[in-house]
C-alpha cells in the first residue's frame, strides 16, 4: 500500500470512528426532543422505516437483489422486533422521565450485560480477570447511578430506570442471538430490512395506541425524527458496518464508552439536562469497566 493510499485509509477510519462516536450518541439527544411531541413507537417507527426504505432502495439502484431467502427474511423479522422495535420503543419511553444522558449512561452498560452472558451460556467467551474486574466495578457504578432513584421510591424516573434496563436486556438477547446466527446476505441488506421490519411494526404498534391523535408533528419533532433516520440511522449505522470489515472488533467497541460522554455533553448544552453529585461519580465508574471489559475482550486466548 503507497503512503497515500495508507493516508486515505487512516483519514476514512478517522471520519468512521468520528460519525459512530458523535452520531449515535446523539441519538439519544434526539429522542429526548422527539418522544416530548411524539409517541415512543413513533420515534423510533419512523426513524427506523424511513431508514430502511431509503437503504433498500439504494441497493437496489445499485443493483442489488434485495428479496431475502426465507430464513433470512425470518431472522431480520426477529431481530427487528426484539433489537429495533422491542430495545428503542422502550428506550424512548423511558426517556419520557429520564434524561438523555441518564439514558446513555444505563445503554453502556449493555456490554457488560453481553460480557456475563457470553460467561455462563454454552459456547459463549468467559471473562477473564480484567473482564470480572470492570463487569463487578460497573455493577458497581450502576448500584451508585441508581441510588438516588432508588431512595426515591417508586416514581416516574425510577420507572423509566427498569424500563431502560429491559431495553438493555432486549438488546443483549439481540446481540447473542445474532452472534449464533450469522447472516449469508450481505450486512446491509440484512440491517435494511430489519430497520423496514422493525419500524413498521413499531408504528402499527403506535397507532394500536393512539399516537396519531396525540402526535404534535412541530419543528422539534420533525428535526428529531429527521435526524435520528439519517444521521442515527444511516451514517451511524453505515460507519459502523465499515469499520467492523478494516478496524479490529475491541476497537471499534469503544463507541459503548465515547458515546454517553458525547450524550451527556449534548443534553447539557442543547436541553440544559445535566448529571448533578453522585452520578458523575457513576459516570466515570461506568465508563471505566466498560473501557476494561473492552480491553480484555481484545486479548487473544491463551494457548
Amino acid at each position: 500500500m503507497t503512503r497515500k493510499h495508507e493516508n486515505t485509509s487512516r483519514s476514512l477510519v478517522i471520519v468512521a470512528f468520528a460519525c459512530v462516536y458523535f452520531f449515535w450518541g446523539s441519538t439519544f439527544v434526539a429522542i429526548r426532543v422527539g418522544v416530548q411531541s411524539l409517541s415512543p413507537a413513533f420515534v423510533s417507527g419512523f426513524r427506523y422505516c424511513a431508514a430502511g426504505v431509503i437503504m433498500l432502495t439504494v441497493l437496489a439502484l445499485r443493483g442489488t437483489r434485495i428479496v431475502l431467502p426465507r430464513a433470512e427474511f425470518q431472522r431480520a423479522l426477529l431481530l427487528g422486533v426484539v433489537m429495533l422495535t422491542g430495545n428503542n420503543v422502550m428506550i424512548s419511553w423511558a426517556e419520557q422521565s429520564l434524561s438523555a444522558g441518564l439514558a446513555a449512561l444505563l445503554a453502556a452498560g449493555i456490554p457488560l450485560m453481553i460480557a456475563l452472558a457470553e460467561t455462563f451460556i454454552p459456547g459463549g467467551t468467559p471473562l477473564n480477570r480484567m473482564g470480572w474486574l470492570g463487569t463487578v466495578l460497573g455493577f458497581a457504578g450502576l448500584v451508585v447511578l441508581l441510588a438516588p432513584l432508588l431512595r426515591g421510591g417508586v416514581g416516574s424516573a425510577s420507572t423509566g430506570v427498569v424500563i431502560m434496563l429491559v431495553a438493555d436486556l432486549l438488546w443483549v438477547v439481540g446481540s447473542l442471538y445474532s452472534g449464533r446466527r450469522p447472516s449469508t446476505v450481505d450486512p446491509l441488506l440484512g440491517a435494511g430490512w430489519q430497520m423496514l421490519l422493525g419500524g413498521t411494526l413499531s408504528i402499527v404498534l403506535g397507532s394500536a395506541l393512539g399516537g396519531w391523535q396525540s402526535a404534535h408533528w412541530n419543528k422539534s419533532a420533525l428535526l428529531a425524527v429527521l435526524w435520528l433516520v439519517f444521521f442515527g440511522s444511516l451514517v451511524g449505522y453505515t460507519a459502523y458496518m465499515w469499520l467492523l470489515h478494516h478496524v479490529p472488533v475491541a476497537k471499534v467497541a469503544t463507541y459503548a464508552y465515547v458515546n454517553p460522554i458525547v450524550s451527556v455533553a449534548l443534553s447539557s448544552v442543547l436541553l440544559h439536562e445535566s448529571l448533578h453529585g453522585s452520578q458523575w461519580i457513576a459516570m466515570a465508574i461506568i465508563l471505566a469497566s466498560v473501557a476494561l471489559v473492552t480491553a480484555s475482550k481484545s486479548k487473544p486466548k491463551a494457548a
